[in-house]
């Protein structure tokens, strides 16, 4: 149970951070005009994931994670009560909460986990469930975020209460990465990439009943049982089987909505697992560690997305250029530190 306490109460707060988000943009989106919704849309985006990277960084450099952990608790329900006065600086404050629980809390998790996966699924699972939540009860009055930011409260206590592990000073003794490892590594980052999916099949499950819900509790049950099974049969063995099973099931699966559910499942699967393996590859950083396979992944999978709709470009292609520009700029920076930081940690 030692092992289950952080990550299940970081997991209840990071529920509420992606309850409080997703509520907060699908609320703009009903209330505001298109385009300010994708640009408050895309500017959360880059802050609640893209800003993961440099809190990441800072809380490696500083390794003071209860200063860390106060943020977190304080910003949720700070962006939550803003945005009922000021929607628009709301958002963009729940971007800030977003990058610092999912950093913190992902650096506290990797440590209590104690390289397995199925405490780090009970850490990252409460968000997308809580995301999808927030989404389709936007639009039943902002009272709703009251009871968020009163529910903060308990579950802060509980992980102040609670303390927080040991910054790791000394690499343990676990077995090493050979290049294939590292190579399976990178497979399951690419598919991280591809789990950005999961906002186009939200559009697809707006023609089925209740198809956004099932996705979301499909995408949370694949997260938990994923870090079990993944423990329980090795993660080699459970990359083989799972994600070639996802990409059947999308490949073939279209027209159904609950084989493109259990293909998220198995795609989403994989997220406890590469937040354990880059904890492993960086084990002195697990900060960092959790802001690369929980932030800057889908921040540069998902950005593009943003900028596409059923007629075209949604920005004018100069901008479209100089954001692909900078997309693949990130994506190289971030390839290029995580080869480094990965090589000097398997020394």
């Amino acid at each position: 149970m030692n092992k289950l306490k952080l990550p299940l109460l970081w997991g209840w707060l990071h529920g509420l951070n992606d309850f409080s988000a997703g509520f907060m943009l699908a609320h703009f989106a009903i209330t505001h005009e298109s385009s300010n919704s994708i640009s408050f849309l895309i500017l959360y985006a880059i802050i609640g994931f893209g800003g993961q990277l440099p809190v990441g960084f800072w809380l490696d450099h500083s390794k003071n994670i209860r200063a860390f952990s106060v943020v977190s608790i304080v910003l949720i329900p700070a962006a939550a009560l803003l945005y009922l006065t000021a929607p628009a600086p709301g958002i963009l404050l729940a971007g800030f909460a977003a990058a610092f629980v999912h950093v913190t809390g992902g650096a506290v998790c990797l440590q209590a986990a104690q390289h397995r996966s199925a405490p780090l699924g009970w850490f990252t699972a409460p968000g997308v469930l809580g995301l999808t939540l927030g989404g389709m009860l936007a639009g039943y009055g902002v009272w709703q975020l009251i009871i968020v930011a009163i529910l903060v409260l308990p579950a802060g206590w509980m992980i102040l209460k609670s303390g927080s592990p040991d910054y790791p000073t000394v690499i343990k003794k676990t077995p090493e990465l050979d290049s294939h490892d590292i190579l399976m590594l990178l497979m399951l980052l690419f598919m991280c990439f591809r789990s950005f999916i999961f906002d186009v099949i939200n559009q697809l499950g707006n023609h089925y009943e209740q198809g956004i819900l099932i996705i979301g509790i499909s995408a949370f049950a694949g997260k938990i049982i994923g870090g079990y099974l993944a423990d329980a049969i090795g993660w080699k063995k459970f990359v083989y089987i799972m994600l070639p099973l996802a990409f059947l099931l999308f490949t073939f699966g279209k027209e159904n909505i609950y084989a493109l559910a259990f293909g998220i499942a198995c795609l989403q699967s994989s997220v406890p697992l590469t937040l354990m393996l880059m904890g492993r590859a960086l084990p002195l950083y697990p900060a960092t560690a959790s802001a690369f396979s929980l932030g800057t992944a889908i921040a540069l999978a998902g950005l593009p997305f943003f900028l596409l709709n059923d007629h075209g470009f949604l920005i004018h292609p100069l901008q479209l250029t100089g954001t692909m520009i900078t997309i693949c700029g990130l994506l190289l920076v971030s390839g290029l530190i995580v080869v480094i930081w990965a090589q000097k940690a398997l020394r």
